[in-house]
C-alpha cells in the first residue's frame, strides 16, 4: 500500500513542518493518514491518532493494521485533547476544522502543553482568531505557509507553547516591520517571507472587493454607506499588505 496515493499535497505539507523525532498527537484524525504518513516517513517516532467520532476511529484503526504500523500508531477516542496526558506527545495537530474549534480545543488542552510543546494547525476559517489566541496565550508562531489547492487556500500554521519568552505583541524583534493591525489578520510569517500564495490570494481578494463596491455604489440606504465603508477600509489594509510583499 502506498501512503503516497491516499494523502493531499495539503496533508503532506502540514505534517512536513512537524520537527522530526518527536512523538505527535494527531487530533482529529479521521482515517489517520496523516498520521501513517508520519511514520511511513520517518517523520515521527511515535503518533497518537485522536478522534472524537467512533466512526473514524475505526476506520483510522482499520488503516493502522493494514499498514502495519500498530506499534507505532495508538488510536485514542477523544475530545480534542481531554483524552492526552502530559508529556505523552511532544507535538500535535490540529487540521480540517474551523478555527474556533480549533481555539476551543487549544483552550482546554493547555494544560496538556509543556514548554516547548509544537503545534501544527490548518483552521479552514477564522484564521485571524487562531492567530490572536496563540499569541494571548504564550504559543508563539514560528513559521507559516499558504498554498492553493483544489482551488481554494489553506493556511499552515507552525507554534510552539512558550509563555516564558513570548511578547505581548507575539513577534520577533526582528519582523517589527509588520505593523500590528496586520499580524493577526495577514499573518506576520506570510508577509515576512513574502509568501507569493499571500500576495495571489489577496490580489483575488482585493479584485472581488473592488466588484462589490461598484454593485454598492449603485444602492441607497444606511447600510449600504456602512458596507461600503467596511469595504473601503479593508481595500485600503490589502493595499497596504500588498506594498509590504513587493
Amino acid at each position: 500500500m502506498d501512503i503516497e496515493k491516499r494523502i493531499s499535497s495539503r496533508m503532506k505539507c502540514i505534517a512536513g513542518m512537524v520537527t522530526p523525532g518527536k512523538r505527535v498527537a494527531d487530533i482529529g484524525c479521521d482515517h489517520a493518514y496523516t498520521s501513517i504518513y508520519l511514520i511511513e516517513k520517518r517523520k515521527a517516532e511515535g503518533v497518537i491518532a485522536m478522534d472524537v467520532a467512533e466512526g473514524p476511529l475505526q476506520s483510522a484503526k482499520s488503516n493502522v493494521i493494514a499498514f502495519g504500523l500498530e506499534e507505532k500508531i495508538e488510536t485514542r477516542l477523544s475530545d480534542g485533547m481531554t483524552a492526552l496526558n502530559v508529556g505523552e506527545t511532544q507535538a500535535a495537530i490540529i487540521a480540517g476544522m474551523g478555527g474556533l474549534l480549533v481555539v476551543d480545543i487549544l483552550r482546554r488542552g493547555l494544560e496538556k502543553m509543556e514548554e516547548g510543546y509544537e503545534l501544527v494547525l490548518s483552521p479552514q476559517s477564522e484564521i485571524p482568531e487562531v492567530r490572536r489566541f496563540l499569541r494571548e496565550n504564550g504559543i508563539r508562531i514560528v513559521d507559516e505557509q499558504m498554498m492553493l489547492e483544489d482551488g481554494k487556500y489553506y493556511n499552515i500554521i507552525k507554534a510552539i507553547f512558550d509563555p516564558q519568552n513570548a511578547t505581548d505583541e507575539g513577534q520577533d524583534d526582528t519582523e517589527c516591520v509588520v505593523p500590528a493591525d496586520f499580524r493577526d489578520h495577514y499573518g506576520e510569517k506570510l508577509i515576512v517571507k513574502k509568501s507569493p500564495v499571500l500576495k495571489k490570494y489577496l490580489t483575488e481578494r482585493i479584485e472581488k472587493l473592488n466588484g462589490i463596491y461598484c454593485r454598492l455604489s449603485k444602492e441607497t440606504g444606511d447600510r449600504v454607506v456602512d458596507r461600503m465603508a467596511e469595504v473601503s477600509r479593508e481595500c485600503r489594509d490589502i493595499e497596504a499588505v500588498l506594498d509590504l510583499l513587493k
